[in-house]
């Protein structure tokens, strides 16, 4: 019996000591360090008239029921504070205003939100109806080319210069 635990002992140390421990190299990098230079480009960009575009969803106890068939890909607001209805409404509202005004880009757009809740208590409402509406000034790019090397020099110091002052404080 001495000879069992002496065994069973000796292979629960040898097992609990041993461990397994796999990488794969995205541990290793600091992203933070990393710093790719896009070759700098600038746009010519002709401002048009006022334009607008308009997007509604609907949920029903929380979910999502309506909302819009087409949307733009990876476009959102830069701030959302205030902006309560859903992400995929605001992408569907700016898609129909690119789109409807054969725009390529909006410029100084304003979003406006409207909500229409029913049968609502302490918050929670069964139905919500929300409406993104997006006016700005449509945006038509008429030349890209390689951005000038002086130009691209002068905002990289720029930028060091802020870095280096807000370091400071």
């Amino acid at each position: 019996m001495k000879k069992i635990v002496i065994i069973l002992v000796a292979v629960f140390v040898v097992t609990g000591c041993s461990s397994i421990e796999y990488h794969n190299g995205r541990n290793s990098l600091l992203m933070e360090t990393i710093r790719i230079e896009p070759n700098p480009i600038e746009a010519d960009i002709q401002v048009g008239e006022k334009i607008s575009g308009t997007a509604e969803c609907k949920m029903l106890f929380g979910f999502t029921i309506d909302s819009p068939q087409k949307q733009t890909y990876g476009s959102d607001l830069q701030v959302s504070a205030g902006n309560f209805s859903p992400r995929a409404c605001t992408r569907g509202a700016l898609y129909n205003a690119l789109i409807k005004n054969n725009a390529d880009l909006i410029i100084a757009p304003r979003y406006t939100a409207v909500q229409d809740a029913k049968l609502c208590i302490f918050g929670l409402c069964v139905f919500r109806n929300y409406q993104i509406i997006i006016t700005g000034y449509k945006g038509t790019i008429k030349k890209i080319s390689p951005m000038d090397n002086q130009i691209f020099t002068e905002r990289q110091k720029q930028e060091i210069n802020i870095k280096n002052s807000y370091s400071k404080k």
